[in-house]
């Protein structure tokens, strides 16, 4: 399961996108002076179910039910529902202020699947992954969908978002995670940036919008109930580790702020 490998914006210039680890004096995290590490190591993934028709409710998950076999899911038999509930589930991660990471200059890896059996609905109405970041000024995210010959209905939610400006229709985020791969959304240079097993995807400018400024929270959404081996979050420009969960902790969220 551990098998993956750790994996630039290519709007204008291509080769913007290949300097993934360049060097930079900047640095895209640090403690406040009056913060200590042991307090942002007590930070812990959130789950939660979503529903369509409230039937039942969202709700959120505890780590100790979503966290196991080394992996966090969801389960579709931890509850009850209505044959028509179209759900997701998603898992996020609230950073404390004294975290100081930089949004606009990270990269945010996910070991994900999502299979045709990952929830009891037709695969038609789901299969999406959607892995987020927030901000204090912006937010961005990208959505892997099914293939066409799944879902038809797909290729528009196959998309970058960043603020109000949105790039849909992104036929390389079409892809079935029948099995897990990772799944990468990066910002670099102004940009946010999609890659499958470090291959590039596609890439929207920031523009108009403004700076994503200190990372507040990352998450991931699924529909359905799809499995997350690990994450991790790198500096984009220097590619330091900032912080990993690798959901190996059975019951409980271990997430490793680098010092």
């Amino acid at each position: 399961m551990k098998k993956l490998t750790n994996c630039t914006l290519a709007i204008l210039c291509l080769f913007l996108f290949s300097c993934k680890k360049e060097t930079s004096s900047n640095q895209a995290v640090s403690a406040s002076d009056n913060a200590s590490i042991s307090e942002a190591v007590q930070i812990k993934w959130q789950g939660a179910f979503l529903s369509y028709n409230n039937k039942p409710p969202s709700f959120f998950v505890p780590d100790k039910l979503f966290i196991k076999n080394g992996y966090a899911r969801i389960y579709k038999e931890s509850v009850k529902l209505n044959e028509q509930n179209f759900y997701s589930t998603r898992f996020k991660l609230v950073l404390p202020a004294s975290l100081n990471i930089k949004g606009d200059s990270i990269n945010f890896e996910a070991g994900v699947k999502n299979p045709l059996n990952s929830a009891f609905y037709d695969a038609v109405h789901g299969r999406d992954i959607t892995l987020y970041i927030k901000g204090e000024t912006n937010e961005a995210s990208i959505t892997n969908v099914a293939t066409s010959d799944i879902d038809p209905s797909a290729p528009e939610r196959a998309a970058i978002k960043l603020g109000q400006t949105v790039k849909k229709n992104v036929t390389e985020l079409q892809h079935n995670f029948e099995d897990y791969g990772t799944f990468i959304l990066q910002t670099f240079n102004r940009g946010v940036v999609a890659y499958r097993n470090d291959a590039y995807l596609s890439g929207l400018a920031y523009e108009k919008e403004p700076l994503i400024g200190r990372l507040k929270e990352i998450g991931i959404t699924f529909k359905g109930s799809g499995y997350v081996d690990y994450i991790k979050v790198y500096n984009s420009v220097n590619g330091e580790l900032l912080l990993s969960e690798d959901f190996n902790t059975e019951g409980q969220s271990n997430v490793i702020i680098a010092e």
